[in-house]
């Protein structure tokens, strides 16, 4: 789950902070997504044997839940196997928490299928996931905006700072080319760039439109430079966010 964590400041060459103070950081701690699935899968499919066939209405559903399932679990594999190296390669960097790229690719669209789920097996001898385990699948969609919105934050003061003029001389100019940069029209040109629209997770029915899909887009780079900030912090950004600069 997202939280804010207290952790001990270590800043070389500054008197400003004490050796008791302390500033906040995020952190993510694993939930183990591709476990979690797993284990419904094989609930969902004892569920199937023991449920009669003449049950047709929950015998329609636990196929849709079983589809579902199975393609969130490729998915998954996806961005694993490829999207992952691809971004580290591109980066020249190793991310540790692998799984919140997976978090990240995650729609709104996901949490009916854990919600009916929850319904099914929340007050069952078989409830899989526990007191919070469904919860927090129900979220990923939630939990992948606030990785959106910390790359928000991060983008936007790095590219001012990539921009910044020492002679402060026309605030005017930086407003407008920042403004450009941070755009969802521009970011979307990078998101393209990184192929990261194709590994989204989601059962969105309708065909977007142009200012939906860019908006999209838009927020699966944020959510990537959320990661990169969660696993690196503020510098890494200042490195990384040349390539949303110079995107054409």
């Amino acid at each position: 789950m997202m939280q804010l964590m207290q952790m001990s400041a270590t800043t070389e060459g500054s008197d400003s902070l004490k050796e008791n103070d302390s500033v906040p950081t995020l952190s993510y701690s694993p939930i183990h997504i591709e476990d979690r699935l797993d284990l419904l899968s094989k609930i969902v499919q004892n569920t199937q044997r023991e449920t009669p066939e003449n049950n047709t209405r929950l015998q329609t559903k636990i196929e849709r839940w079983l589809l579902d399932i199975g393609s969130i679990q490729g998915s998954l594999k996806k961005i694993r196997e490829d999207l992952v190296p691809y971004l580290e390669g591109v980066l020249g960097i190793t991310f540790e928490k692998k799984e919140l790229f997976q978090v990240a690719m995650f729609q709104p669209s996901t949490k009916n299928i854990f919600m009916e789920l929850e319904t099914q097996y929340r007050r069952s001898k078989e409830d899989p996931l526990g007191s919070d385990g469904f919860a927090e699948m129900i979220n990923l969609g939630e939990m992948a905006k606030v990785l959106a919105l910390v790359g928000d934050a991060v983008i936007s003061s790095a590219v001012l700072q990539h921009l910044w003029e020492p002679h402060l001389g026309d605030a005017g100019k930086i407003t407008v080319r920042k403004a450009e940069i941070v755009s969802n029209e521009h970011m979307a040109r990078l998101c393209d760039k990184w192929n990261l629209y194709e590994y989204r997770i989601h059962f969105d029915p309708d065909t977007p439109s142009k200012s939906e899909m860019e908006h999209d887009k838009g927020t699966l780079l944020e959510a990537v430079y959320g990661i990169i900030y969660l696993e690196y912090e503020y510098k890494m950004i200042l490195k990384q966010v040349p390539h949303l600069i110079n995107t054409r």
